[in-house]
């Protein structure tokens, strides 16, 4: 009878390599699907409008996971020639033009830069004239060219973050803070959750919700 103490080392061996291809195949690798948006929406938009999305890269999971929010970016909605486009503050990392803080881009680029059909469109409607103020205050942050707050200190006005820019934009063209703000250790975080109070913004556009109406007819 041949020695157990190699069969055991045989099995062991097997079990070893059987463990590792299952991990091997349980890697999954992310990837993205742009996603759209339907051409009746861009009849609807007026500038001003506020546009939130939720990015793919490692900078937008650590933002989430801070806020414990489903979006992570966010920008201004304006005109120029009949090209809709988006002013927003982005860091250089996480840039495809590498341009470090504010910036100005189509919205078209803007939603295919977003992930899990998590997009959302709202306008401000608490305040007569807000939107024209709203876009005049994205203007002259664009123009000061103000570069991105990777410390994300709400006290730096000189340095944006982007959801730091509507918090300036609005509190600017209103004379008061308008969105929630949640203290955590030592830092103060600006929530998305802000443009989903209906009694004050109005939905224009919800990916997420018109993905489940597609889900929901196709079932």
């Amino acid at each position: 009878m041949k020695n157990p103490f190699y069969f055991l080392i045989i099995l062991f061996s097997l079990c070893t390599v059987f463990v590792g291809c299952k991990e091997k195949r349980a890697v999954k690798k992310y990837v993205h699907i742009p996603p759209s948006m339907p051409d009746s929406v861009y009849q609807k938009l007026e500038e001003g409008d506020i546009i939130l999305r939720k990015g793919a890269g490692p900078l937008s999971f650590q933002i989430m996971n801070a806020t414990k929010e489903e979006y992570s970016h966010c920008g201004i909605i304006v005109k120029e020639k009949e090209t809709w486009r988006v002013i927003h503050s982005m860091g250089g990392s996480v840039s495809n033009n590498h341009d470090d803080g504010m910036q100005i881009m189509d919205l078209e680029d803007f939603v295919l830069n977003a992930a899990d059909s998590m997009l959302f469109i709202c306008r401000a409607t608490f305040q007569d004239s807000l939107g024209r103020r709203i876009k005049e205050g994205a203007y002259k942050f664009l123009n000061e060219d103000a570069p991105f707050d990777h410390s994300f200190s709400l006290f730096t006005r000189d340095k944006i973050y982007c959801s730091e820019l509507l918090f300036y934009v609005l509190r600017d063209a209103t004379g008061e803070n308008q969105m929630k703000i949640r203290k955590q250790h030592r830092s103060y975080i600006l929530l998305f959750e802000t443009f989903f109070d209906e009694s004050k913004y109005k939905p224009i556009f919800h990916l997420k919700d018109l993905n489940r109406k597609v889900q929901s007819f196709s079932d």
